[in-house]
């Protein structure tokens, strides 16, 4: 689930860079709509809350950064309903209600991720 989510992010930065509508990129990637949808407003709910700008790595890159490895943990506390793993990450970053409102956001999307099929691999054949 945290590597759909961290190559969902991914995908977001690539089409918007583009010039593209990125949920539809999403919807493919995540295997359905709704997911798509919570992961646009994840997006949007980090840059409201971030406190400096967030990186994400290009989509081909196998490392993982800072703030990508901490979002999917952030995602795992959410799935699992551990606020308080969930506020430790956090605590030193981000306000209460900045807190509050991405473990709502994450605790949705990691159940939209997990509920959706997962996504056919491209035929390279």
């Amino acid at each position: 689930m945290e590597q759909r989510l961290v190559t969902g992010l991914r995908q977001w930065a690539a089409a918007h860079r583009f010039g593209r509508w990125p949920v539809g990129a999403l919807q493919e990637h995540l295997g359905c709509g709704r997911a798509a949808a919570h992961l646009q407003l994840l997006i949007e709910e980090i840059g409201a809350t971030w406190p400096e700008p967030f990186h994400l790595s290009p989509v081909c890159c196998r490392r993982t950064s800072h703030d990508e490895a901490l979002i999917a943990a952030m995602a795992a506390a959410a799935a699992k309903g551990d606020r308080p793993g969930f506020d430790r990450l956090t605590h030193e970053m981000l306000g209460v209600d900045a807190r509050e409102r991405l473990f709502l956001s994450l605790a949705l999307l990691t159940e939209a991720i997990a509920a959706a099929p997962a996504a056919a691999a491209p035929d390279r054949g």
